[in-house]
């Protein structure tokens, strides 16, 4: 197999490779959704949450992260108002909805707080707007890792236009774009991973998961789900979701432990990244193509999962226990499957990649 080259190059082909990363973590992203309401009803569902919030969306915004371009190029400028226009048609969808069968109506903010997965369309389009101006400082990386530890401190900094998670996560897709730009993963030790890299790899994700595995009393001991949702505060997360015993009270230990903490599982989330992508396969099959479709397996799955919460059948099957919580693990993958397949495009484009050449002069379509 030839070395990887690099993406976003010309007009090369789609690589294999990144594709079927794309699918492996649009899975992941289903089945955390689909369990995540019977997480607590286990210590197996709880592991199996927490150690795919663990890295999953960091990876995919690393992914991000190395398909973007710190310029402001009418090719970058639409695809980042592609990314906001179909936020807001999905805003509008999810509060259709809720009129619909809740009977809500929106608040008057309710633009300022992205609907359920929405937040991640918002982060994107936020990092590709700071990128050009990160890409200027002389150390990029190290200003976005103090930005992501600094947001914990700051309880003002909350789910508003997803701003904390865009902080946080925001060390991820510099390190994508940084990847690009300086070759971070060029050579065959990365695109031919020799067999010591792969046992290593392995050992990371397996060894990561035989640690929840030992652990069964951890949902009780730390609820580190809480904390895996990166849209709180130290404070707040300390007083909520404690760590056993510890529960620093001084402004200042509460600042070190909570930034001590969140370094530590962003450090996790990296090695597990990084794991992922050695492992993933090179050669194309069916997971290559439906990887290209993966923003429509993320919209989409949101409604499916929606009506099977509200209806109780996640909440009847996943807490009979462990072959129930196996079963909605495994019908998450399904579903993933299904809306990777051609009729979703086919169908769905005018909500999901919506034309805007009625948007954009036509000397920047």
């Amino acid at each position: 197999m030839p070395e990887l080259p690099q993406p976003l190059a010309g007009a090369r082909p789609r690589i294999a490779f990144w594709d079927n990363a794309r699918f492996a973590l649009i899975v992941l992203v289903v089945v955390g959704h689909a369990i995540s309401t019977v997480r607590t009803e286990s210590a197996l569902g709880f592991a199996i949450y927490a150690y795919i919030y663990l890295f999953h969306m960091p990876a995919m915004i690393l992914l991000s992260g190395i398909f973007s371009r710190a310029e402001a190029s009418p090719k970058v400028i639409r695809s980042t108002l592609q990314l906001v226009v179909t936020w807001l048609i999905w805003e509008g969808i999810w509060a259709a909805v809720d009129f619909a069968v809740l009977e809500e109506t929106p608040d008057d903010d309710f633009l300022e707080t992205p609907a359920w997965t929405l937040w991640f369309l918002i982060s994107l389009a936020t990092m590709r707007i700071l990128l050009p101006y990160l890409a200027r400082l002389r150390h990029p990386l190290l200003v976005s890792i103090a930005l992501a530890l600094a947001a914990g401190a700051i309880p003002d900094i909350g789910t508003a236009f997803s701003a904390h998670r865009t902080l946080v996560f925001l060390p991820f897709f510099v390190t994508g774009w940084l990847i690009r730009e300086r070759g971070w993963l060029d050579g065959q030790w990365f695109a031919r991973p020799f067999r010591g890299a792969r046992v290593a790899a392995w050992t990371v994700l397996g060894g990561i998961a035989l640690a929840f595995a030992l652990l069964p009393g951890l949902r009780e001991t730390w609820r580190i789900d809480t904390w895996l949702t990166w849209r709180d505060d130290y404070d707040w997360l300390f007083r909520n979701a404690p760590i056993g015993e510890w529960l620093p009270s001084h402004w200042l230990t509460v600042l070190l432990g909570g930034a001590a903490v969140s370094a530590a599982l962003l450090v996790v989330a990296a090695a597990m990244t990084l794991a992922l992508l050695i492992v993933v396969p090179r050669s194309s099959g069916p997971a290559t193509v439906w990887g290209t479709r993966t923003l429509y397996v993320y919209l989409l799955h949101g409604p499916v999962v929606w009506v099977l919460r509200e209806t109780g059948v996640i909440d009847a099957i996943g807490g009979s226990g462990t072959p129930g919580l196996l079963l909605v693990a495994a019908g998450g993958a399904v579903l993933a499957v299904v809306l990777s397949l051609s009729w979703a495009p086919k169908a769905f484009w005018p909500v999901i990649e919506p034309r805007l050449g009625w948007l954009l002069r036509r000397d920047d379509r």
